[in-house]
């Protein structure tokens, strides 16, 4: 399930970090997909793009927003009616075609998924940090 972007105990840089955390895996779970069906004939490789819904939220100020009740209420750009993150997924364009219909460049998946890991790591160092620091504070400095 999805997070409401700005509607976490500790504040909206987190819930950004968690909602970015989410997408990461799905869209890992979709290269993953792509790489595991990179032999079979006339399979679309599938791409997962998240990212400009992401910053939209980022910066619009939630709590300015209306409640909306309905998909054609004014909501925020990159935002389902629910305040959820709707991110993209199509079938990626491409120029070469297999003989068999399979259009997963194995290449390049295996270069989204180890850039896909990057992030992953390094936002989940940053939600520890930050955690190793609240608890330092609850210690008392201990």
């Amino acid at each position: 399930m999805s997070t409401v972007i700005g509607n976490q105990i500790f504040g909206k840089p987190d819930a950004v970090l968690e909602e970015s955390l989410n997408q990461r895996l799905k869209r890992q779970t979709v290269n993953v997909a792509n790489i595991t069906n990179s032999l079979t004939p006339g399979y679309r490789a599938l791409g997962f793009d998240f990212e400009k819904q992401l910053q939209a939220a980022i910066g619009s100020d939630k709590d300015l927003i209306m409640k909306v009740s309905d998909s054609k209420h004014i909501k925020a750009p990159g935002m389902g009616a629910d305040g959820v993150l709707k991110p993209d997924l199509y079938v990626k364009p491409t120029e070469s075609i297999g003989n068999d219909g399979n259009t997963v460049d194995i290449d390049q998946e295996m270069t989204e998924v180890a850039g896909n890991q990057v992030i992953y790591k390094a936002t989940i160092e940053t939600l520890n940090r930050k955690l190793g620091m609240l608890r330092y504070a609850i210690n008392g400095g201990r």
